[in-house]
């Protein structure tokens, strides 16, 4: 059986909700709701999906920083109100269970990925509504404030210098080092595992902020084989487990359950 992909963004997981993303375009779709304005681009090497005009592949994976990623969800969102850093999650939910088609050796897969790519990430792949966050702050590889219109670079570089605490009142925190996030990702991913740190910031209103989510851990359509699996030390086609459920990315509030972003990869079979 082959598959191609297609894959859809905007404010709700109703299909009417959202609109098809012209992959490995630099046209970003816009995503607008009454808390939040959206940009989002995705991209991903050796596309053979829907639409049909959308380029093959794309400068970012190009660089060497991109060049083992499987595809990248890249967007800047504008918050019209202020949104703790303790609050905004981003990852994985489904409709239906998936427990009953979960591979063999599937739970030493999540531990890998749990202590070596998100240590940030819960939820409950049992439920009969799997669900699987972590915080934006700490899950997302790359955020930035900048607001340059040209770079020098395809892609999002990692810029926080213009983020500062939220003020407290009772305790002056102005000269606390602390409160200085670390330049790089990586070193900002794991300061913000630390829920007083979160607790500490907030996406203001009004304000632009970018990010870019990509990996290396997840095919989105090997070869036209559908969805296949890249871990340390375990790679498989998922195919044969599948349900034909979509993999569904979500921003959304932990306090409200406000959705901000959704995002949908879903493969369709290609008749031979």
């Amino acid at each position: 059986m082959s598959y191609r992909l297609k894959v859809s963004a905007g404010s709700g997981y109703e299909e009417k909700d959202r609109q098809e993303v012209p992959v490995n375009t630099e046209s970003a779709i816009e995503v607008s709701t009454p808390e939040s304005d959206t940009r989002i681009i995705v991209r991903i090497p050796n596309y053979s999906g829907l639409p049909e005009a959308s380029p093959n592949t794309c400068a970012y994976f190009g660089y060497p920083e991109h060049q083992y990623d499987q595809y990248s969800i890249a967007f800047s969102i504008t918050f019209n109100s202020d949104v703790s850093f303790d609050d905004l999650l981003f990852g994985n939910d489904f409709d239906r269970p998936i427990r009953d088609h979960l591979p063999y050796g599937f739970s030493f897969a999540y531990k890998i990925f749990n202590y070596t790519i998100d240590p940030s990430a819960t939820g409950d792949v049992y439920a009969d509504k799997p669900f699987l966050f972590g915080y934006a702050a700490s899950s997302i590889n790359v955020m930035s404030t900048t607001h340059e219109t040209v770079n020098e670079h395809p892609f999002l570089k990692e810029d926080t210098l213009a983020i500062g605490p939220i003020k407290n009142t009772a305790v002056d925190r102005d000269d606390d080092e602390s409160d200085v996030i670390p330049s790089s990702s990586a070193e900002r991913m794991k300061y913000f595992l630390n829920e007083d740190h979160r607790q500490r910031y907030a996406f203001r209103a009004n304000e632009t902020y970018k990010f870019d989510f990509h990996n290396a851990y997840l095919d989105m359509n090997s070869n036209g084989k559908g969805f296949s699996l890249k871990l340390p030390g375990y790679n498989m086609s998922i195919m044969k487990y599948w349900d034909g459920q979509p993999l569904r990315y979500v921003l959304k509030s932990k306090s409200t359950g406000l959705v901000y972003l959704v995002v949908v990869f879903e493969l369709e079979e290609v008749s031979s």
